[in-house]
């Protein structure tokens, strides 16, 4: 059977040509066609000879994933990609393109255990986590597809990225390797509903990424509202772990708060939230609110909120000293805004 390739580390990979390649430029070469020029079979890698170009193809699968789906949004040029994988199963990533930067919204599971109440992803029932090669080649597919080049990665697709560290590291080590897809740490967001012992772990690996707590509640009530498996976590641990990656990293962490009509939009939440992130010290510059109005989803009756009342809620944490942005909503017509994703 095929080894898929793009499932290998750049060591496991010379270990498994070691009988075939002999030469430490040739590993360069194939790294190359893959992760740079996007090779899509292993007879465009010209300057490789036949010999190694044929024993590439008999022995590795370059490609496992397809294209099932492409929807294009009027609204603001996102797309939303549905992939089959290889036993058929289906899932996503958006491709968000602006001015200056190009970045991807990818998967991390098919399905998703946490089961968020607001989320369609949750809804959609857990079949397996993605390996590293299908969390990649998302990326390489979309770059090759839209002729562009991909500068940021959400990992804010469908699944809880935390719940396969075992992949979702080696991806990471993959996007961010000078020789493969070379994107920088700034630049790559890892979320999380608030797995602590991952959260811990990502933090002891120091790759320097971005973190994004998907908090979305002040107090354990409402949070078991909206995610009912919260995986046994309490608010204060969470925040403290947050706390520690913040400590002890230079990067960035975003505290992701959904507005959801008369469940957490009120003032009084509002003035909730900027005490507990002050209480644990969130009240810094390398912090900041991620405000998101609940995307419409199929058999919810959760609504979003008017706009008056998410300035509102904004204005409180900004008066509090918080960094607060609202989160425009991309691909609301096809289905790819935040929280939209699933089958």
């Amino acid at each position: 059977m095929k080894k898929y390739i793009l499932d290998l580390s750049i060591s496991q990979l010379k270990n498994n040509l070691k009988h075939f390649v002999k030469q430490d430029y040739r590993i360069e070469q194939i790294l190359e066609w893959i992760y740079v020029k996007k090779a899509t079979t292993f007879d465009e890698c010209s300057n490789l000879p036949k010999g190694l170009r044929d024993t590439l193809d008999a022995n590795f699968l370059l490609h496992s994933l397809t294209i099932l789906k492409k929807e294009k949004s009027a609204i603001d040029g996102s797309v939303r990609y549905t992939f089959k994988a290889s036993d058929n199963r289906r899932f996503f990533a958006v491709f968000l393109p602006s001015k200056k930067t190009n970045s991807i919204c990818i998967s991390s599971q098919v399905g998703c255990p946490v089961a968020c109440s607001f989320c369609y992803s949750g809804k959609t029932r857990f079949i397996r986590n993605l390996t590293k090669g299908e969390i990649v080649e998302q990326i390489l597919l979309v770059e090759n597809d839209m002729k562009e080049t991909i500068t940021g990665v959400l990992f804010m697709g469908m699944g809880e990225p935390f719940l396969n560290l075992e992949n979702v590291l080696p991806a990471l080590t993959t996007i961010m390797s000078k020789k493969q897809l070379n994107i920088g740490k700034r630049h790559i967001t890892l979320s999380t509903v608030g797995l602590v012992g991952g959260i811990k772990k990502v933090l002891e690996k120091n790759l320097g990424i971005r973190l994004a707590i998907s908090l979305h509640a002040v107090d354990e009530k409402q949070r078991k509202k909206l995610i009912p498996n919260n995986l046994g976590f309490s608010i204060s641990e969470i925040m403290l772990a947050a706390k520690s990656y913040l400590k002890n990293t230079n990067a960035r962490i975003t505290i992701e708060f959904i507005l959801i009509k008369d469940i957490n939009d009120s003032s009084a939440t509002a003035h909730k939230l900027a005490r507990l992130l002050r209480k644990f010290g969130f009240l810094t510059p390398s912090a900041q609110i991620n405000l998101i109005p609940f995307n419409p989803i199929e058999k919810s009756t959760f609504l979003p909120p008017t706009q008056i009342v998410v300035d509102r809620f904004k204005n409180i944490l900004k008066m509090n000293g918080f960094i607060v942005n609202v989160r425009k909503a991309k691909g609301t017509d096809i289905g790819a805004a935040c929280g939209q994703l699933g089958l």
